[in-house]
């Protein structure tokens, strides 16, 4: 499905805001996420997009980026739900790398963790606003560089799920969901090496799991009117679990890690 208009002109608009503050520092913009997998629900996704740079940002770059998202958020009201991520063309897998990212109204110093996933779905089906198409500076996206993206993200989830008493997501049901359709993100990848939207893997899960975890699946999937909207933490982390078994470390010659998930 087609990017409406009204949104390709808001990135159109935002390109603009950063080439104002960034000159020829701002090497391109792309669009992924539930935009450009046919997931985009109007009142609740993000905007998801990714800025590259040449270099890094210098104080003063920050500064006018800051007044030029200040502006446009002034303007234009979607920009309450802009995910900007800013990264290194040189960087772009390195994890602990340079990065900047603007989300819910502030742009900060965020670092990166040189995620593949990300490009994945930019190369397959994201949408370049401006600058180069990925292959032309995309390092190979192998699938040792998968796996170990797929380690990091399930990672995030048991952090915040099981290993972060003073976590202030755990107890937020719209987290929760979040972290079971992207537990069936990560296995539909780890399965078909592609990047598809939540919905789409959910719906997977439901066909491929054991059907001890095709519950919670199930749950997650439903509208909050339906399902009441608790999805319980055991079986959350019972799918976590299961999750983190498939990903075990095979064997190198492969191609897979050898990194424990953890």
């Amino acid at each position: 499905m087609p990017i409406p208009h009204a949104l390709q002109t808001y990135f159109q608009l935002l390109a603009m805001r950063l080439r104002a503050a960034l000159g020829p520092n701002a090497l391109g913009l792309y669009v992924y996420g539930s935009l450009t997998q046919d997931a985009f629900e109007a009142r609740r996704s993000d905007l998801d997009c990714v800025g590259l740079l040449q270099r890094r940002l210098s104080a003063a770059q920050v500064r006018r980026l800051r007044a030029q998202l200040r502006e446009l958020a002034r303007k234009d009201a979607r920009t309450r739900r802009l995910q900007l991520t800013l990264l290194l063309k040189r960087e772009l897998f390195l994890a602990n790398g340079d990065g900047w990212g603007y989300q819910f109204g502030r742009l900060e110093r965020t670092g990166s963790d040189g995620n593949p996933i990300i490009w994945a779905n930019i190369r397959d089906t994201g949408l370049v606003v401006f600058g180069p198409e990925p292959a032309a500076f995309l390092p190979r996206l192998t699938r040792r560089l998968m796996q170990a993206a797929l380690v990091r993200e399930l990672g995030y989830l048991r952090e915040e799920l099981v290993s972060l008493t003073s976590s202030r997501w755990r107890g937020r049901q719209s987290y929760r969901r979040y972290a079971v359709l992207t537990i069936c993100r990560i296995l539909y990848t780890q399965r078909t090496s592609r990047v598809v939207s939540k919905r789409r893997a959910a719906g997977w899960a439901l066909h491929n799991l054991p059907p001890r975890h095709q519950g919670i699946v199930r749950l997650a999937t439903r509208p909050v009117s339906v399902s009441g909207g608790h999805l319980p933490l055991h079986a959350i982390r019972g799918l976590l679990t299961y999750a983190a078994a498939r990903l075990n470390p095979v064997d190198d010659r492969r191609g897979t890690s050898r990194r424990r998930y953890v």
